[in-house]
């Protein structure tokens, strides 16, 4: 029997192009539970299970700012764990819908307080032995990006059907990325670093967020990326932080929805940021991610 998670990745490069510039967007919306953090969320299970640290009925706890709580909601319903979720409140309302249709259990903490919500599931998961799966910490995270996504877009750079109008260099110029606890950014990119060593490697932050470029921690609208710290990326591995702005982001989401892309506000972040980046500095082609699909945002869009 095929499970949910052996559907997991092999998504597809979508190429946006803008004249003689090309956006490579990986399709991560085609994923089981809709986004990128399927990939994270089957590692992390896949390992404790096969470390014997969780069996059918056991609790598992993230805190999560919406899409790794869909993905653990999504594997827990498929394997038998109670999942318990905890969130800052000014997420979405579709994201909250989600977990609940997957069974699982929600605590809202005040808006935009993740050290709140991380620090609560630390404390829960001591208090009551549940199985923490500390997603902003755990090397995991990046391992199945180092993996799988790093390692599909490489080969897939290579094929023919590639390799027609759209790309105009060996290697792409820059991987541009969102960075919510960091893993997507660090996994792929130290994978393509060791392909292709002159790939540049460039973070988005929101604007009304900007602790990675040195500002203060602060609300903004750009779900899933900006969670008030930089937790797994290494600065000095990153060549470039760019900020997007929610309003930015929101627009450009809606743009690519008209494009037959209906898909999250930090794919529009991750889209512009891209697109900026081309233009700035007279390259050809740019890898990004299309994070999620745009359904759970309708309401705040």
């Amino acid at each position: 029997m095929t499970r949910l998670s052996n559907l997991v990745g092999n998504t597809n490069l979508i190429p946006i192009s803008q004249k003689t510039q090309t956006v490579w967007a990986k399709a991560e919306f085609t994923n089981p539970s809709g986004s990128v953090k399927d990939r994270m969320a089957t590692f992390i299970i896949n390992d404790a299970e096969r470390r014997g640290l969780i069996k059918a009925g056991d609790t598992l706890c993230e805190a999560t700012s919406g899409n790794s709580g869909i993905a653990f909601a999504m594997l827990a319903a498929e394997r038998g764990y109670r999942m318990v979720i905890i969130m800052p409140s000014n997420m979405s309302e579709e994201r909250k819908k989600m977990f609940k249709f997957y069974g699982a259990e929600l605590i809202e903490v005040e808006d935009g307080d993740f050290d709140g919500a991380i620090d609560l599931r630390d404390d829960m998961c001591k208090e009551k032995g549940w199985f923490n799966c500390n997603q902003f910490h755990n090397p995991l995270n990046i391992q199945a990006h180092y993996e799988t996504t790093g390692p599909e877009i490489y080969e897939e750079w290579s094929l023919p059907k590639v390799q027609g109008a759209y790309r105009r260099t060996d290697s792409p110029d820059v991987l541009i990325l969102g960075t919510g606890t960091g893993g997507t950014l660090m996994g792929t990119g130290k994978f393509l670093k060791e392909k292709w060593p002159n790939i540049k490697i460039v973070a988005v932050e929101p604007a009304e967020s900007p602790v990675m470029s040195g500002g203060e921690p602060g609300l903004h609208g750009i779900q899933g990326i900006g969670d008030g710290s930089k937790f797994l990326v290494d600065l000095d591995f990153v060549d470039e932080i760019i900020t997007i702005s929610t309003s930015d982001a929101k627009n450009k989401a809606k743009l690519l929805s008209k494009k037959g892309l209906l898909v999250g506000i930090s794919a529009g972040a991750n889209v512009l940021a891209a697109e900026t980046w081309l233009s700035k500095n007279s390259k050809l082609n740019a890898i990004t991610i299309l994070c999620d699909r745009g359904e759970r945002y309708l309401s705040c869009l």
